[in-house]
Parts: structure tokens; sequence; C-alpha cells
């Protein structure tokens, strides 16, 4: 006998956002296990400078996050790929869904796991500070204010967060790409590779110039214009490629 209960949107997104969150540890563990060797990294590799005289010689290493952050990045953007992949996709069988429901609750587990991911990426920057003073053979320990205020590091982490957002947002558009068609897998780090090749040769600098665009903006009311918009452009194009998809 067919059920005449209408299941709305939302409460299949919201079905399937709590499935992915309890199913999807994997990835939580895989940041677990990038911003360790971040952390560890960065002890390591810390930036050292010495200043010396007839009478002392001063050495001062620096430790930031900055490792930390870059390798979040590069988490989100690989496991927004996954996302995008079939086995991924054939755990959303166990609810009655489309793929506009399996889209918007892959995204509202993404932001969840990018909003993590920022926050201890940042929290790291402590951990750090703790380890090299436990560790490290340091006479004078140091933290560097130069009297930010409380805006200026909200501002900071929103702007961390739009980065991972940023890197997860072009990794699910291009493994829907390339679920899309799987010649796209190659053809697209080739086109790329051209494209750059061909903005350099003409005087250009290539994938630079993108990378300025978002990395060397100094307003932030403009970066968050142009991350907005592209989270948006980037969201929308990967929803119009799943419903190109064939019936999976």
């Amino acid at each position: 006998m067919m059920s005449l209960t209408k299941v709305s949107l939302s409460s299949v997104v919201r079905l399937q956002y709590r499935y992915k969150l309890k199913a999807y540890t994997g990835v939580f563990m895989g940041l677990i296990l990038v911003q360790v060797i971040g952390i560890l990294l960065t002890l390591v590799g810390s930036m050292q400078t010495s200043f010396s005289n007839n009478v002392y010689t001063v050495e001062v290493s620096m430790f930031s996050p900055s490792l930390v952050i870059i390798l979040t990045i590069i988490w989100a953007f690989l496991n927004a790929i996954l996302m995008t992949t079939k086995a991924y996709r054939e755990d959303d069988f166990t609810f009655v869904s489309n793929r506009l429901s399996y889209n918007l609750s892959n995204m509202a587990f993404l932001l969840t796991a990018c909003v993590i991911g920022a926050i201890t990426a940042l929290l790291s920057g402590g951990i750090i500070q703790l380890l090299t003073y436990i560790t490290q053979d340091i006479d004078v320990f140091l933290t560097v204010t130069h009297e930010v205020s409380v805006g200026d590091y909200v501002a900071g982490a929103v702007v961390t967060l739009l980065y991972i957002l940023l890197a997860a947002t072009a990794g699910y558009l291009i493994g829907m790409m390339t679920q899309f068609n799987k010649r796209l897998i190659i053809l697209i780090p080739v086109l790329l590779i051209g494209l750059n090749y061909i903005a350099q040769h003409n005087g250009n600098s290539g994938f630079v110039n993108i990378l300025e665009f978002y990395f060397m903006e100094y307003s932030f009311s403009l970066f968050l214009l142009k991350a907005v918009v592209t989270l948006i452009i980037g969201s929308g194009l990967a929803i119009l490629l799943s419903n190109r998809l064939e019936v999976r």
C-alpha cells in the first residue's frame, strides 16, 4: 500500500545530514591526522634567525599554525572530491531522496567539517606554543600580539574558514565534473596547465593572478564578497552538473 505521507525537502536533507555526521567519521579522523602532522612539521621546521655581538648571541625561533591551516585546506579539497564519488553517492540509497537533497546534505556536512577544521587549525597555534615551551630549550618565550583587537581575531578566523570553504567548493565542483565525464579526470589538469602556459606566454601571470585575486586582497569586506559569490557560483554549478548525471 502506498504511503500518502509527503516528506519535505528539509526533513530529508536533515536526515541525510545526520546520517553523514555519524557515518563519515573517517573524514574527522583524517582531519586529526593531518593537523597532528602539521603541528609536528611546524615544531621541526620552525623559522629561525639569530643576532649576535661581542657579548651575547640571541637565537629566535618563530612558530605559527600556518602549515596546519594549509594542510587543512588540502584536506578539505580532497575530501570534497571524495564526497562526489559513486561509493559515497550510493550511501543515499537508504533514503527517499533526489539529487538536490543529496547535494544540500553534502554541502551541509562539508560546511560543518570545514568549520571544525578551521577552529581546530586556529587552536593548534596554542598547542604549538605549549609543545614548543615543553620540548625546546628556550630561555625566553614571547607571544607577539601587535595589539591585535578582538575584531581582528574574528576577521582572521572568518578568512581562514572562507579559504577552507573555497577549497572544499573547488574540490566538490571538480569531483562533480569528473563524475559527469570520466575523461575530465585527465582533461582538467591538461587544460589548466595549457591555459596557464598560454597566459604566461602572453605576458600574464596565469594562476598567479587567480591566487592574488583571493590571497592578496587586503580589504576584508571585498574579500568576503569575492568568497561568498565564488561559493554560491561553485555550489550552483555543482548542483547543475549533478542534475545532468545519468540515473545511478
